[in-house]
């Protein structure tokens, strides 16, 4: 970029309208929309010699238990412009923005491991991966409210980044298998979710108390989660098999994002999404993903193709009479089917962190066989058996 003919100056009021068109321009249609109906009145754009936007970025400040945070709304650049540094003189200036307004901490999100080049902006401009033990240490109760401050939280593979501003050092996250966060959404996912979507269900069916109660027969329960325990557990084995053989160090990092919409999925709609509750990223700060497809796609295939081949034996068991276990095969259809939802349905944006995501961007023909197989169990083989 040629600093002698983009300057970096505060947005002005009258200007919110042609950042909007911007983002239009720059974003899908979702996405365009979703950013004109929340981006913040504040912040940073950058015109060329002649006086015309080519880029900005929106900012904030909120005050979440004591601390003052600065966060980045929406950062957006003209196509015609864009891989020219604009990015990067406009993050620099926020940072600058932010000092100014007496923060303690930059924090952003919307930020996921697997979009490379915006993961790696945001690490050149110091901020790191802010793991959610330490997020809960630091604020307590009011981490809730953190999540809901945040601009963007409530969406699909977003994680909370941070920078303080007040201290020397900024030290990196500890590298970590993630084996803790895997286990507290497994209990999360099949002592509460798992039984909110079925009361959910019983709800949209009869009003009748005693079916209501049915999902929260403490059997029904303990039965739901040793089931999504047995699914996540078979994917995480398969998973750590496969990058073995790639020889790529795995961690596990959960979705708080994720978690808060399939609870409102389940409270609402009755409906169970375990694949929103995480997901598997190669433990390297630099790993580039969107090079890096095939290794990617390898992995997530392993933990679908053994999940599609737990839903089969659920499955026929159910067939050869397996219905006298009916607590146990419901429920195993039922997981199984949820998450071959998001492992062959979901790999359109914003949803591509998730497994038909990895497949689909690695090869179609692959994730058109998975999603063919899943078809096939889920609907064509419960007929053949009955």
């Amino acid at each position: 970029m040629d600093r002698d003919t983009v300057a970096i100056r505060e947005l002005r009021p009258e200007e919110l309208g042609i950042v909007r068109d911007l983002g239009k321009r720059a974003f899908s249609l979702s996405m365009g929309l979703s950013m004109a109906a929340t981006m913040s009145p504040q912040g940073l754009v950058a015109e060329d010699a002649t006086g015309t936007i080519i880029g900005a970025l929106t900012l904030r400040t909120e005050s979440v238990g004591g601390r003052k945070l600065g966060i980045p709304d929406w950062a957006v650049v003209d196509p015609q412009h864009q891989g020219k540094g604009i990015g990067k003189a406009l993050g620099d200036q926020a940072l600058a923005w932010f000092r100014q307004q007496g923060c303690d901490k930059v924090v952003t999100t919307g930020v996921d491991g697997y979009n490379s080049a915006v993961w790696n902006m945001a690490h050149s401009r110091g901020l790191r991966y802010w793991p959610v033990s330490q997020q809960i240490r630091e604020f307590g109760w009011r981490w809730l409210k953190l999540l809901f401050v945040i601009p963007h939280t409530i969406g699909i593979g977003t994680f909370i980044l941070h920078l303080p501003l007040n201290e020397q050092e900024q030290l990196e996250t500890p590298a970590t298998s993630g084996v803790g966060a895997l286990i507290g959404v497994t209990l999360f996912l099949g002592f509460f979710l798992l039984p909110l979507s079925r009361v959910r269900a019983v709800l949209w069916r009869s009003m009748v108390v005693p079916d209501l109660l049915v999902p929260l027969n403490p059997t029904a329960v303990f039965v739901g989660a040793g089931i999504v325990a047995t699914y996540i557990g078979i994917r995480a084995l398969a998973h750590w098999l496969a990058v073995r053989a790639l020889r790529l160090p795995l961690t596990f990092r959960l979705w708080d994002s994720g978690l808060i919409m399939a609870t409102f999925l389940a409270a609402a709609f009755s409906v169970f999404m375990p694949g929103l509750g995480g997901s598997y990223y190669v433990r390297q700060t630099r790993f580039n993903y969107s090079k890096a497809c095939p290794a990617m796609g390898k992995i997530m295939l392993a933990g679908v193709a053994v999940s599609l081949a737990l839903l089969s034996v659920f499955t026929v068991w159910t067939g050869l009479g397996g219905a006298t276990l009916g607590v146990i095969t419901t429920l195993g259809r039922h997981v199984g089917v949820s998450f071959g939802v998001t492992d062959t349905l979901f790999f359109f944006a914003p949803f591509q962190a998730l497994p038909a995501g990895h497949l689909w961007r690695w090869r179609r023909a692959v994730w058109l066989v998975v999603f063919v197989c899943f078809l096939g169990i889920w609907l064509v083989l419960p007929r053949i058996l009955s």
